[in-house]
């Protein structure tokens, strides 16, 4: 296994602690396209906005981001869906 350096960029760090977070249930991502972000789709998800460039990452929608995050969990099923739009 290789050990990921995560300490200059926040948005990996972020995205590999949503993946360590849910380790014990199964974890689902799915990559789109950001054009087809749809935000009543995510209503009622957890949505991350992320900058690669300047390494924000929050639920506050900034002026220009690179990436969305959608975490969707479903409990019945005992499983995590992960949107990642890019």
């Amino acid at each position: 296994m290789r050990k990921i350096d995560t300490r200059n960029d926040k948005v990996l760090a972020f995205l590999l602690g949503i993946t360590y977070g849910y380790r014990g249930a199964l974890v689902e991502v799915k990559r789109r396209d950001i054009s087809q972000y749809d935000e009543e789709e995510h209503s009622k998800d957890r949505v991350y906005f992320l900058n690669r460039k300047t390494g924000y990452v929050g639920n506050i929608k900034p002026s220009e981001f690179t990436h969305i995050c959608a975490i969707r969990e479903c409990k019945e099923e005992q499983k995590v869906i992960i949107f990642l739009y890019k």
